[in-house]
């Protein structure tokens, strides 16, 4: 699958890739190796890396109170605040683990 967004700057992309890419971890916790964003600069390519991390700690500190957890809600209907939180943990903890081979 390959989605593309084409935005002009400051209207969201991150935020919208963000939470994107925590569908797709939600989905599929152990292949987020295999999730690709290609941005245009390290800049870019390192702000959106801090943001994954720091939604995925947003929601294990959080809960339903962070940015994203309605994002994961969505995709995780049936799973409680505390599955949802569970798993956020499990993702951040394997995504920590393999930070720099999320480059």
């Amino acid at each position: 699958m390959l989605t593309v967004y084409r935005a002009s700057a400051g209207s969201g992309k991150t935020h919208t890739l963000t939470g994107f890419y925590l569908e797709l971890a939600f989905q599929y916790p152990h292949k987020f190796k295999e999730i690709l964003a290609v941005t245009f600069t390290n800049k870019a390519a390192a702000e959106m890396k801090d943001r994954i991390v720091a939604e995925l700690f947003s929601v294990v500190k959080n809960g339903a109170k962070s940015a994203h957890f309605a994002t994961v809600k969505l995709v995780q209907p049936s799973w409680t605040e505390a599955q949802i939180v569970r798993h956020a943990t499990l993702i951040l903890r394997e995504l920590l683990h393999n930070y720099s081979e999320c480059a």
